[in-house]
Order: C-alpha cells, then structure tokens, then sequence
C-alpha cells in the first residue's frame, strides 16, 4: 500500500481525498489544511487531520497531492521534496519561473516523482482527440481553438484567468501540436476580479500553425471545448460533456456533416491520480512531469506581458 496524504483540502483537494481513500493501492494517512474545518473531512474519510503540513511530512507519506492556492505551491512543494516525499502539484506548478525551475532542480537531484495537475490530459474526449491527430485522420493540423468560459465562482482570488484556466489550455494546444507556441499575442479585462478574468490568446507556431484561447469569468453559461481545423477534416471535443466530433466533407464539399466518435467516459481526476500513484509504484515517469508545466507557464507569463504591452511576446524572452 502506498502511504498518501493530500495538502490544501478545499473546492479541489476535498476531491483528492476522496479518491485517493478509493484507490486500492494507497493509504490516506492524512489531510493538512490551516481551516479547521477541514477536520470534519478527514473524520468522514477515516484518516487524520494537522493544521500545519509539517506534521503530514512527518509521516513520510510516499506520496502527497498539493492543492492549494498557487502562491503556496512553491513553498509547500519545496517542502515535501526536501522532505523526501514524491509530489502530485495542482497546476500551475508556480506562478514564478525561477522558482519552479528550482523546484524542478530539487526533485530531480532528489530523484522525486514531481507530476503536475494538468487534468485534461486525462480527459477521455482529448485523448480520443488526440490519437485521432496523431493518426492523421484530419490531415495537417492547421489551427486549434480552445474555449473556456463560464460565470466567476469566487473562489481563485490570488491569479488571474490566464494563469489557473488558461494555464490548462496552453498545456492542451502544445500536446496537440507537438510543440511550444514561439510567441503569444493577449488581449483582455478584468470586470468582476482583481486580476485578468477574460483574455484572449494568440499562439503563433513554427510553419505558420496557429492556437488561438478564449478565456472568461464573465459568461453565463459553461463551455469547455477545443476546436480542430485540419486539411481534410475539423473536429470539434467537447471537454465538459466528453464529447468529439469530426466534420466529413459531403460529395459537393458544399457542406459539412458531423460524425460523432466513440468516447469512453471517465473522471479525469481519478485517472491522473492513478496514474501518479503508478508513477510512483512503478518508477515510471509521469503523463504531465513538471517540465511540461514550466513550459506552459512561460507561455502564460508572456501572455501576461503582452496583456500589458499591447504587443506580442516571445516566449520565453
């Protein structure tokens, strides 16, 4: 049995506990969470409350899944590390670059399993979607367009839309494509939060591909969709419902006719926590390492500086 603890037990980390108290291969020997309150939860999942995470690592779980808010991650990540413990981070893994560099540097030295949270690769429709690509059934891909909107639900108050939802997206068009965008164009406000909460993202690729994300917490309805334009097909995956379609060209190439495929459907979170926990059984290396999270970072942060100078950034620069 794997010995598991969950740090920051809130909106997302409650649904961490949960599964990982299912998961037969793990052991929940503890949830850490300044908020009291928490200690009900760790009651109803028969395991063991600490106000101070310290005390979680002194356990010496052999794997812990941090989910607090993302100024922490840097702090609470450093410590499990040191601390000799393999670590599942929520994304993004830092709001500072050098900083998850750093953190990256540690585990690595350390020989530490460091996944990040990039729940979509788990998504069965963007998997789906995925092998479709990779089969060439669409052809050349030529642009990809993700949306992600929906009412602002109060609870993310220390970052801006681009780096907790955005963040997800840029992972997405890269593992699409195969490749890092080279430079980011942004447009955007912020109505109903301190920070950004509607951008637009235009990612500019090698051989002319383009990604383009929409972003906001200012729509009254949910979409979560990603939208595929190929050569000799367009798919459109619909995240939320776990959905993909593929558009055929009809014999007068004057209309397009959607043609739904085969999507097995899942949790996302359940499979990306199995996954880590094999990870660490297996000595495999994880779906989402943390590398692939700083690159979808310095992505976000160029976002960020063209959100500021009116021009497109180069990522990384």
């Amino acid at each position: 049995m794997l010995k598991v603890g969950v740090i920051g037990a809130g909106s997302m980390g409650r649904h961490h506990v949960r599964i990982l108290s299912e998961l037969e291969q793990c052991e929940l020997v503890g949830i850490a969470d300044p908020d009291e309150s928490r200690e009900e939860l760790a009651q109803q999942y028969k395991t063991r409350y600490f106000a101070d995470y310290h005390e979680l690592l002194q356990l010496k779980p052999q794997l812990v899944s941090i989910a607090a808010p993302t100024k922490l991650h840097y702090e609470l990540a450093r410590a499990a590390i040191r601390a000799g413990v393999n670590l599942l981070v929520e994304k993004p893994v830092s709001d500072d670059l050098a900083q998850a560099r750093e953190l990256v540097s540690l585990a690595e030295a350390r020989q530490i399993v460091f996944a990040v949270g990039h729940i979509e690769r788990f998504n069965p429709a963007v998997q789906a979607l995925k092998q479709l690509i990779e089969l060439g059934e669409l052809g050349q891909v030529l642009t990809v367009h993700n949306l992600r909107v929906g009412p602002y639900h109060g609870r993310i108050l220390d970052t801006g839309i681009v780096l907790d939802l955005g963040v997800h997206d840029v992972d997405l068009i890269s593992m699409l494509l195969g490749e890092q965008p080279q430079r980011v164009f942004a447009t955007g406000f912020k109505r109903v939060h301190p920070h950004e909460d509607h951008a637009v993202l235009q990612l500019a690729f090698k051989d002319g591909r383009a990604g383009v994300i929409e972003l906001s917490w200012n729509a009254p309805y949910r979409m979560r969709n990603i939208l595929v334009s190929g050569s000799r097909r367009y798919a459109m995956c619909d995240m939320a419902n776990q959905r993909l379609m593929v558009y055929e060209e009809n014999e007068d190439f004057d209309r397009l006719m959607p043609e739904p495929r085969t999507v097995l459907k899942s949790e996302p979170l359940r499979a990306e926590l199995a996954s880590v926990v094999n990870c660490v059984l297996t000595g495999t290396p994880p779906l989402c390492p943390a590398e692939d999270s700083i690159k979808a970072l310095e992505v976000c942060l160029a976002a960020l500086r063209s959100l500021d100078s009116g021009q497109a950034e180069k990522v990384g620069g």
